[in-house]
């Protein structure tokens, strides 16, 4: 009777797990980023193609739970989820840790979720383009090699993350629906691109010492806090600019302009990090710095969805 009672409880712990280590909240940053891709396809076709954008949807969001899953299961078997700061912003969600029993469901899980977006992928590059299937090998090699490699090597785990969902997940999302790619829409999505970068360099703020022991050599780890925090900058720098000059060429709508705002913001947060002086010891228990980490979620997602609403209004309008 006891081994009745428990056996749901178990299932129910490890399915507890599962979906903790999909780190649902995250996966917000997917649909800000498709939301551009959509918004700039609709302004050069005037259609919104439900079914494409459906799968579209459900293709990025499977790899975005892979990527995530699959580092939790790495950073657990590392040992890296053991002694790592958790923060809301970074350090994994703790669900292994929690239910070890869980780890072979989240890999089963995490492989399911990147076999649908592989499937996905595939159709689409099969009935729609060929072009995809390179978009598409670049961005299944960094879900799968993005924890236990990429994390090794400095410039690439910089410019993963605003490779994966700026540069890839906007152009081939917009190839898809337009079965073309543009130039001014690869400048676009250079927007996401750098405040995206900025957004996983910032996270890895709190985790400098427990990344170092366990074998990983980001930015921040290579050439120092001071370092991370000048490329924070001139990234910032580099969205600002790269938005205003494609407004000012009239390569988006004036509306637009709206999607500065938060950037600014970033170059606020760039002169914070300058002004506090992090140090790697100091940085896992640091209020500013978690506020300032929290900033930078706001502007990764706010960026690319008002520039969305401002592509739609502006083509729905006509202004």
């Amino acid at each position: 009777m006891q081994e009745q009672v428990n056996k749901p409880n178990h299932f129910g712990m490890n399915l507890a797990a599962v979906i903790s280590t999909m780190r649902l909240p995250f996966l917000i940053l997917t649909p800000a980023c498709l939301l551009l891709a959509f918004s700039l396809a609709y302004q050069k076709t005037g259609l919104v193609q439900w079914s494409l954008i459906g799968m579209i949807s459900i293709g990025a969001i499977c790899a975005h739970i892979a990527v995530n899953m699959l580092n939790e299961y790495s950073d657990f078997h590392s040992g890296l989820d053991f002694v790592t700061s958790r923060t809301p912003f970074s350090g994994g969600s703790g669900g292994l840790v929690a239910q070890p029993t869980a780890q072979r469901a989240v890999l089963v899980v995490a492989s399911i979720n990147l076999l649908i977006c592989c499937l996905l992928g595939l159709y689409m590059a099969f009935t729609i383009g060929r072009e995809l299937l390179s978009i598409g090998l670049i961005g299944v090699v960094i879900i799968v090699s993005y924890t236990r490699w990429i994390n090794r090597l400095p410039f690439l785990c910089l410019i993963s993350p605003g490779l994966a969902f700026g540069v890839l997940l906007v152009n081939g999302s917009y190839f898809v629906l337009t079965q073309s790619f543009d130039m001014e829409v690869f400048f676009v999505s250079l927007v996401p691109f750098f405040v995206v970068n900025n957004l996983l360099l910032l996270n890895q703020f709190p985790d400098i010492e427990a990344d170092k022991a366990h074998g990983r050599n980001h930015l921040l780890i290579k050439y120092g806090i001071d370092s991370g925090v000048r490329v924070y900058s001139v990234f910032a720098l580099l969205s600002v600019l790269t938005l205003a000059m494609l407004i000012a060429f009239g390569k988006l709508p004036m509306l637009s302009a709206i999607g500065i705002l938060p950037l600014l913001m970033a170059l606020v947060i760039g002169n914070e990090l300058k002004r506090s002086n992090f140090k790697s010891s100091d940085t896992t228990d640091n209020q500013k710095l978690m506020s300032l980490m929290g900033k930078n979620v706001a502007v990764t997602i706010l960026t690319p969805t008002l520039l969305a609403v401002s592509i739609v209004l502006a083509t729905h309008f006509g202004s």
